[in-house]
């Protein structure tokens, strides 16, 4: 009621019927619940909502050695939250989760973790400009079978990252035959440039 006699109050004296005040009250209700569902879900209510939510994110320090799919390992990944999805590519039903590594070059830089189930992340590096978009993003975890005309087992990623953002990743397949192996695939190396963009460098097997 108190809201309603502030309506009515305003307006410049102009009076409308009861059902117009209802629905102004209705509006301010639901915007007030939006406000809400957003602070719940870690973006807060800011201007700049994805600049708020990475600067609540752990920071993960480097160097990183691979884990796997052990996440746990890794640090404390934060769940992103739904209105985050879009800002990083991804439609808003990706069930991902996230924490923040070091700057460099004055970009953003963060550790993505898509949940393909509950227990298997595709592991991603993401570099972001001054607005919070990608600027470049480079897999460094993946894990998927492999089925081949002699035998069969799985292809995976294997990664480290250095201090100074050296990034190495190395590519497996492991036969079913845990017996056997790991056979090394390939290899390769990236930095990152001063544009935030991943550049491959060389290396030898």
């Amino acid at each position: 009621m108190a809201v309603l006699a502030l309506l009515t109050a305003s307006c410049g004296g102009r009076r409308h019927s009861q059902e117009y005040y209802e629905q102004m009250i209705d509006s301010i209700r639901k915007a007030e619940q939006v406000k809400e569902i957003e602070r719940k879900a870690g973006i807060g209510v800011s201007h700049d909502p994805v600049g708020a939510w990475l600067d609540s994110l752990p920071l993960r320090t480097l160097p990183i050695r691979n884990a796997g799919d052990d996440l746990v390992q890794l640090g404390d990944f934060v769940k992103v939250p739904m209105a985050v999805n879009e800002y990083l590519g991804y439609p808003v039903s990706a069930k991902l989760r996230a924490m923040a590594l070091p700057r460099k070059h004055r970009h953003d830089v963060l550790l993505v973790a898509e949940m393909q189930d509950s227990i298997t992340p595709t592991l991603y590096i993401f570099t972001m400009d001054k607005k919070h978009n990608p600027i470049d993003q480079l897999c460094i975890y993946d894990k998927e079978e492999e089925k081949k005309s002699d035998d069969f087992g799985e292809n995976f990623m294997e990664y480290f990252v250095t201090s100074k953002y050296e990034i190495t990743i190395m590519y497996f397949y492991q036969s079913h035959n845990r017996e056997r192996k790991p056979e090394l695939l390939d290899s390769h190396s990236y930095i990152i440039t001063r544009d935030g963009e991943f550049e491959e460098t060389f290396t030898e097997l």
